[in-house]
């Protein structure tokens, strides 16, 4: 089959100060079996050698696009959404891994599935030295629903799991980034207006999952998202749900249990940031964040789930540490489990 037989892909890769990782991001790129591409790469005023290691690549599909500002994140995507082409689209992250199948399996997806507005791909996580540090994979019972899911079930599965959608995995139409997206809403929703992106498309079309790895995402301690864990204020995360369950329609998609599995979301991101609190030295802060660990939604968490018995017990420890006031102990213990999980 000639590269006219199949629709044209655009692969845009909005980039800021990426000399480190650009070369193997763009290798894994034109290392795609899929060959029918135009890959737009949207510079964000770098001041590093992002730009000379881009253009030291001599492919006729690559075009170079260089901000003359720094445009900032959301506004740097919202660039590569008016640059788009072609039947499909894809916003790949600059210091992120593609396997060679992966393009091919979207594209084989959607002509499958032509009412989907996008699909989705599970990834293995790296850091930044390449080593495997883990995977990020959809629901169980969200995968065994189906090749496409709808607002509700996504949704829901979100207010159980927090945001399992990764953001460099998906491809969608052009037509739904360019008429229904239009921009990241970085204003509103900061960090997570990829969320709200997700849902936007949600509301308007299904989407596919696909129950496999297709990418390596990079989770690097020098990252801003990897800064963010650090962070003693309510995620980002939160803004995006608040908003849409601030929306008649949905509530009403709502059962008890939903909102019970909100409620589990709210008190760990309250947990860890009473942990972050403690260990930037702020114990009247981090007592102030400690959640009632003794309501009864939060002990059936404890003993339905794991994660539920840890965020149980790290609130314990916390609130036994502040209330004898042995900041210092706890500042030291948590930074070992830190660097621990860092391992």
């Amino acid at each position: 089959m000639s590269d006219a037989t199949v629709p044209l892909v655009c692969i845009c890769i909005p980039t800021y100060n990426a000399e480190k990782t650009i070369a193997a991001t763009l290798r894994s790129v034109l290392g795609q079996t899929y060959r029918n591409m135009v890959i737009q790469i949207v510079d964000n005023n770098s001041t590093d050698g992002t730009v000379a290691v881009v253009e030291g690549f001599a492919d006729e599909r690559i075009t170079l696009h260089r901000n003359p500002v720094n445009l900032g994140g959301e506004g740097n995507f919202n660039r590569c959404i008016a640059l788009a082409k072609g039947k499909y689209t894809a916003i790949y992250h600059a210091d992120d891994i593609y396997e060679p199948q992966m393009v091919a399996t979207q594209v084989e997806f959607l002509e499958r599935h032509p009412q989907a507005g996008a699909v989705f791909t599970e990834a293995l996580l790296i850091d930044e030295f390449d080593e495997p540090i883990g995977a990020i994979r959809q629901p169980q019972n969200l995968a065994a629903s189906g090749p496409l899911h709808h607002f509700p079930a996504v949704f829901k599965a979100i207010l159980e799991h927090s945001n399992f959608l990764i953001c460099p995995s998906v491809m969608a139409l052009t037509s739904v980034y360019q008429d229904d997206i239009k921009s990241w809403r970085g204003e509103l929703f900061g960090s997570s207006a990829d969320l709200d992106v997700w849902f936007r498309m949600l509301q308007r079309r299904p989407v596919g999952i696909l129950p496999q790895a297709t990418m390596r995402y990079r989770i690097s301690r020098s990252q801003w998202s990897a800064n963010v864990r650090f962070d003693t204020r309510r995620a980002a995360f939160f803004g995006v749900m608040d908003h849409y369950l601030a929306q008649e329609e949905v509530r009403g998609l709502l059962t008890a249990e939903d909102r019970t599995n909100y409620e589990r979301l709210e008190r760990r991101d309250q947990v860890m940031r009473a942990a972050n609190a403690l260990l930037q030295n702020q114990p009247d802060q981090a007592m102030k964040l400690c959640p009632d660990l003794f309501s009864l939604s939060a002990l059936k968490a404890a003993l339905q789930t794991r994660r539920g018995l840890i965020v149980l017990s790290l609130g314990l420890y916390l609130k036994v540490m502040l209330s004898l006031r042995w900041t210092r102990l706890a500042r030291a213990s948590l930074s070992h489990i830190k660097r621990m999980a860092n391992k």
